[in-house]
């Protein structure tokens, strides 16, 4: 959920009637909680994956970015598939982190 559709929202609620508020208020906490849980989840998932690699690779998966990064591992398909978890794993750190600040400023 973006801080722009947020906005918009509040922007509405700041004409609305009192019950209009009320109801809006409790969807957009609603929806805010799946969002957060769902990102949580994915990201739960995603770090099982890291884990095994991790383990299989006896390196951490923040080590390994830097190094894939860098070129020095080359494109073997292993590599390629933990590169794009750590990435996506990355990305909806960010995203609940974007979440969770919207939740407080709500």
């Amino acid at each position: 959920m973006h801080i722009k559709y947020i906005n918009a929202l509040k922007y509405k609620l700041s004409h609305g009637l009192e019950f209009e508020k009320k109801n809006m208020n409790l969807t957009i906490n609603k929806m805010l909680k799946v969002e957060l849980d769902m990102a949580r989840f994915e990201i739960r998932q995603i770090e099982n994956y890291l884990a095994e690699l991790e383990k299989h690779h006896n390196m951490s998966s923040d080590i390994f970015y830097d190094i894939f990064n860098s070129g020095e591992l080359g494109d073997n398909s292993e590599y390629i598939k933990w590169y794009a978890y750590k990435d996506t794993h990355n990305k909806l750190m960010e995203r609940a982190k974007e979440i969770e600040k919207i939740k407080r400023n709500y």
